[in-house]
């Protein structure tokens, strides 16, 4: 069975928000095509980077994601947009389970704002992962586009700069890192783990950008290093991907190291018995959007190399998630409920419970502004949040205190 795309939502929060879907973003074909570099805005969203593509006027949110072997529609969204389905298949990815795709005939999307069209050979049913995720998710961007340029994601500015690799030069500070191709599609490079007791495993990890996580170790190197027992305190968290869910255990390690980068106490999640994350043995860790958006990324395929360029976010300290919630939304992205419950955390002192519905956060109506805004303040150390949940018909509102769990 072919593995396709990882696409990682984050284990350690569950950041939710609706999006509105603004037509004119499609009225409009720039010369972005012709520039250099051509500039194309994103949006960043629970460290995924979303890019606005457009089939005719209509504008959909596709994930950049250097997991994924080529650029795939949702299902349903490809059905909606009347493209002729071909050869069905199913696939596996970062989840244990697999899900159903379809070849497609004549599909292209153009980014928006520009003359640059991709075109579009497959469709994956994804349609799991908007409730996850809080967002529109219409589709993948994945090797076939970024091979097409040297892509720099500029994550202050929320921005694509897209280079002619035949004439690009790099001029800048950052650190080089070259990488190998597993499956001829997914960028691997070497990097080190430092843990508590002063232990350096070196291992081979794939630079994920469409993993929202920090750092994802596989089952099978935890077990063979025995991190369980060597990275603490840690707490177990649940999360999803293609192919359904998954769960980790989450604590951090001391420092990881990417050539002359080195990032000191990463949130680090031991993955369980979940798809591709059991391990490969082309590598054994996965570097996810919670690293990357410190750094302005340069994906060079072409000279098989990432270049990392620190910004002012570059030494943020790594935190995970404070409030021990999972959230999930409803199809339209309109309502959110608790699916997940942290033992011994600040959601279980306030007796939240799985299936609690969000009404209010601080008094105000839980839109999907306001629980957008959640993303951060579950990060907290100390912060207070009055929470009204709906559970049975019955409103019930609650305070937590936000501490830090790992």
């Amino acid at each position: 069975m072919p593995r396709l795309p990882l696409l990682i939502t984050a284990i350690l929060a569950s950041p939710i928000s609706a999006q509105l879907v603004d037509a004119s973003v499609c009225a409009s074909r720039s010369a972005a095509a012709t520039k250099q570099p051509a500039t194309i805005p994103i949006d960043v969203y629970n460290n995924h980077v979303f890019v606005k593509v457009c089939v005719g006027e209509r504008p959909l949110d596709l994930i950049l994601d250097t997991g994924a072997a080529a650029t795939y529609l949702n299902l349903s969204t490809a059905e909606r947009l009347g493209f002729k389905l071909g050869d069905r298949f199913d696939v596996g990815g970062a989840g244990p389970g697999t899900v159903a795709g379809a070849k497609l005939e004549g599909a292209s999307v153009r980014l928006a704002g520009s003359t640059i069209v991709q075109p579009v050979t497959s469709s994956l049913d994804i349609s799991r992962m908007p409730p996850r995720e809080g967002h529109r998710v219409d589709g993948i961007l994945g090797a076939d586009f970024i091979g097409r340029f040297v892509v720099a994601i500029d994550y202050v500015k929320q921005q694509l700069r897209l280079y002619d690799p035949r004439t690009y030069r790099y001029a800048g500070q950052g650190t080089s890192l070259p990488f190998t191709f597993d499956q001829n599609h997914f960028p691997i490079v070497d990097a080190e783990v430092k843990l508590a007791d002063g232990a350096m495993l070196e291992g081979r990890m794939l630079v994920d950008v469409g993993s929202a996580a920090s750092l994802l170790l596989t089952k099978s190197f935890a077990d063979e290093n025995r991190l369980r027992e060597r990275v603490g305190p840690t707490i177990l968290r649940r999360g999803g991907g293609v192919g359904g869910g998954m769960f980790a255990d989450v604590g951090r390690v001391a420092a990881l190291k990417l050539g002359a980068v080195q990032l000191s106490r990463p949130i680090t999640q031991l993955a369980g018995a979940a798809g591709a994350m059991n391990g490969t043995e082309e590598w054994v860790g996965n570097i996810g959007g919670e690293i990357l958006r410190r750094f302005t990324v340069y994906l060079d395929y072409s000279n098989k190399r990432i270049i990392l360029e620190r910004h002012e976010r570059t030494d943020e300290p790594f935190e995970a998630d404070m409030a021990g919630i999972g959230l999930l939304m409803n199809d339209s992205l309109t309502t959110a409920w608790i699916n997940n419950v942290v033992p011994g955390s600040a959601a279980t002192d306030a007796g939240l419970a799985v299936g609690d519905t969000l009404v209010r956060v601080d008094g105000r109506p839980a839109t999907a502004a306001t629980i957008r805004e959640l993303r951060k303040r579950f990060r907290r150390d100390g912060e207070r949040i009055v929470l009204t949940v709906r559970r049975g018909g019955n409103d019930k509102t609650v305070t937590l205190v936000l501490r830090r769990l790992v």
